[in-house]
């Protein structure tokens, strides 16, 4: 649509739109609110197709296909799907509303102010991910057919934490949708940057992809650096041949234990990497408990306060110097996350500054103290006459002292 804040304040369905949240490649979102008999209210997300894709019979088709697949999905890692509409040339779909953040914006803020994410909340984070994608994987219909839903775009920008703590995925149901899109104009499906080998060679993707892209952002999240970036000719060429250094390569006090969960995570081959995300996710919390470091929805919910707390105000160099869509590690992260910290060595004293001497100001008397004034001048005046004069006298007796008794000896000699 041209402009879409032209349906904020406007009634779509059962639910008043107020405000515009965001455009999408194919939609466009808003922040709605559904309203019922008794004053009951709920906010939602509104994704609305936009009126070029809502004209293509097949698009639309498998738009809203996808989408009552999603809304059978209830998981509390997965935003839920309460509504698939096709009313009055309108199509949308109402969505939970999270009070939270994208995992990108979480790395931007942490690194614009210093406070970048811990290892233990990066784990809890993909952990839950993980958990999310797992149930999705094995999802099964009556009859116990498993339905195998695979998300295909599994990336920072489409998985949120809530300010409760709660990791959540989203887009779940309508990447189908998206890689047909991309496909007709000849783009391959996905991220470039969060694509698994399968996806870049045009193959089938199944449930192993999204755990690959899963790994790239563990291996990204617990280095605080960026695996796969540059054009996206060059990056799908990488991800196909390159082999991937392993963690303690650019690291060497990164755990072990962890460093082989991320590097099974990104095997090229899909039968060599996890065969569930359920295993990856096991693997992860057994890390988190053998290695002492805790985390969890409560903590993850204070750091997420914390940072996101009004008066936390970010580094202006950092935030400008920010990707909206991607993560940008290398001219923000703190060195110590980047390369193997060095030798500490103690710090030289340092050199005291030199300032310019203080001018001394001559300040006016106040009324009734200028006689007084005068008088202690004169006072010091004196006292500093009688002392030097003290002094001279003294000094003559000395003189004439000495010489009577030079006169003394050389006579009695």
């Amino acid at each position: 649509m041209a402009n879409p804040e032209v349906l904020v304040g406007q009634q779509v369905g059962r639910y008043a739109v107020i405000r515009h949240l965001a455009s999408g490649g194919m939609a466009e979102l808003y922040i709605a609110r559904q309203q019922a008999v008794g004053g009951f209210e709920k906010p939602v997300v509104l994704k609305i197709l936009q009126p070029r894709y809502a004209q293509n019979p097949r698009v639309l088709a498998m738009f809203l296909d996808e989408a009552r697949l999603a809304a059978k999905l209830n998981h509390a890692a997965i935003v839920h799907v309460y509504d698939v509409v096709d009313e009055g040339g309108v199509k949308y779909i109402a969505m939970e509303y999270i009070h939270g953040e994208t995992v990108a914006d979480i790395v931007k803020r942490g690194l614009a102010v210093d406070r970048y994410l811990p290892m233990e909340h990066a784990i809890h984070i993909v952990s839950q991910a993980a958990a999310g994608l797992a149930y999705a994987h094995d999802r099964r219909e009556t009859g116990s057919r498993v339905i195998r839903i695979v998300h295909r775009d599994v990336s920072p920008t489409n998985i949120l934490v809530s300010y409760e703590g709660q990791t959540k995925i989203v887009d779940f149901g309508i990447a189908r949708v998206q890689d047909e899109l991309r496909e007709e104009s000849g783009i391959r499906p996905g991220k470039a940057s969060y694509m698994s080998p399968e996806q870049v060679r045009g193959e089938g993707a199944d449930y192993r992809s999204d755990i690959f892209s899963l790994g790239i952002m563990l291996y990204e999240l617990t280095l605080c650096q960026r695996l796969f970036r540059g054009p996206a000719k060059e990056v799908m060429r990488r991800i196909v041949e390159e082999t991937i250094a392993p963690p303690t390569a650019i690291r060497r006090d990164y755990p072990t234990a962890l460093e082989q969960i991320v590097m099974r995570a990104l095997e090229k081959r899909p039968e060599d990497r996890y065969q569930s995300a359920e295993d990856l996710r096991h693997d992860l919390e057994e890390f988190l408990d053998d290695s002492g470091l805790r985390s969890g929805n409560r903590r993850m919910a204070i750091y997420m306060n914390e940072l996101f707390k009004p008066d936390e105000a970010p580094n202006p160099q950092a935030e400008a110097a920010g990707e909206p869509e991607e993560l940008d590690f290398d001219r923000r992260a703190p060195l110590n996350m980047r390369i193997e910290p060095a030798a500490e060595v103690a710090p030289a004293a340092p050199v005291p500054a030199r300032h310019p001497p203080t001018p001394v100001v001559a300040r006016p008397a106040a009324r009734g103290a200028t006689s007084a004034s005068i008088a202690s001048l004169h006072d010091s005046d004196a006292a500093k006459t009688k002392a030097h004069a003290k002094g001279s006298w003294i000094l003559i007796a000395t003189v004439i002292a000495l010489g009577i008794g030079t006169m003394v000896f050389l006579t009695l000699r």
